[in-house]
Order: C-alpha cells, then sequence, then structure tokens
C-alpha cells in the first residue's frame, strides 16, 4: 500500500525520514528517481537519514512502477518520493493504490530553478510552467493532492490552484 506519494526536491532529510515516516506508520520508502539512482554518495547519505527499523530503496522512475505495481508490494506500507511533478505525474498515472499526492520543499533550490518565473503555492513550494503542466495533469486524478510541509502543518489543496 502506497501511503503517500511525495514530491520534495530535497528527497531525503529530516522531516521525511523521521516524522513523515512515523505519522504514516510506514515500514519502506521508495526514492524514484532517474539521476540519485546513479549517484552512490547520494544513495548512500539517504539511507544513512532513514530509521533503522525503514527499508530504503532508491530506483529509476521506470523500475519504482514495476515494483509498486507486483501483488506482493500491496501487503507493505510505502511512502515514495519524487524530485519533481513530472515524476510524480508518471508515477501517480501507472500506479494505482496511492492514497495521496503531498509536495513540500519544492522550487526553492537553485537546482530547480529553471530562470522561468515561479507562482508561490505556499512558503515551501514555488513552480513554474513546466511544473504546472503537470500538476495539472496529477489534479484530473482521483487522488487527493495537497501541499504539506509536516504532518502538524495546515495542508493547501493543489486542486484548487485551478479555481
Amino acid at each position: 500500500m502506497i501511503k503517500m506519494l511525495r514530491v520534495d526536491e530535497r528527497l531525503i532529510h529530516g522531516q521525511v525520514a523521521v516524522v513523515w515516516s512515523k505519522a504514516l506508520s510506514i515500514t519502506h520508502i521508495i526514492v524514484a528517481n532517474d539521476d540519485v539512482v546513479n549517484n552512490d554518495l547520494q544513495v548512500t547519505s539517504m539511507k544513512m537519514a532513514v530509521p533503522d527499523n525503514i527499508k530504503f530503496i532508491a530506483r529509476s522512475v521506470k523500475d519504482s512502477i514495476k515494483i509498486l505495481n507486483n501483488p506482493k508490494a500491496q501487503a507493505l506500507s510505502m511512502m515514495v518520493v519524487v524530485r519533481n511533478f513530472k515524476d510524480a505525474e508518471e508515477i501517480a498515472k501507472n500506479v494505482l493504490g496511492i492514497e495521496q499526492i503531498n509536495v513540500g520543499n519544492y522550487g526553492l533550490l537553485p537546482v530547480n530553478q529553471h530562470g522561468k518565473p515561479q507562482k508561490k503555492i505556499d512558503a515551501t513550494v514555488e513552480v513554474d510552467e513546466d511544473d504546472m503542466k503537470y500538476i495539472k495533469e496529477i489534479a484530473q486524478l482521483d487522488i487527493p493532492f495537497d501541499s504539506q510541509l509536516t504532518p502538524d502543518s495546515p495542508k493547501k489543496n493543489f486542486k484548487k490552484i485551478y479555481e
């Protein structure tokens, strides 16, 4: 069972590895990112941040979709973390059973700035026109889609961006 698909350009850090994993009672964290999977240093660093009682997996987006669609995965309590809306959209459209899509810590790092104007969604999320294209696709899916930094912070419904 996929308790949460989180879009977070920082991927694994304290909020994700400790706070969200505890709030969701997950047993597995999957980082789905085509670049990170080929960076041993990043993978090792993320593994070190994840509590010992949680299994950590880093795979490409395509391989993550295969893992998530495996019937054995339904018995697990998982959180999937992606770095961008493109990857979130690909997973959300190709994997059934995602309970919620959550966004936090996005668009604030230089790695995500393409020189295009960004729209501030809330204090921790800024998106550009490319992001908006994927957000629109995700918003059409029948999955709750919110911005929420931590479990105890207020939620903002991403689907209302278009109202």
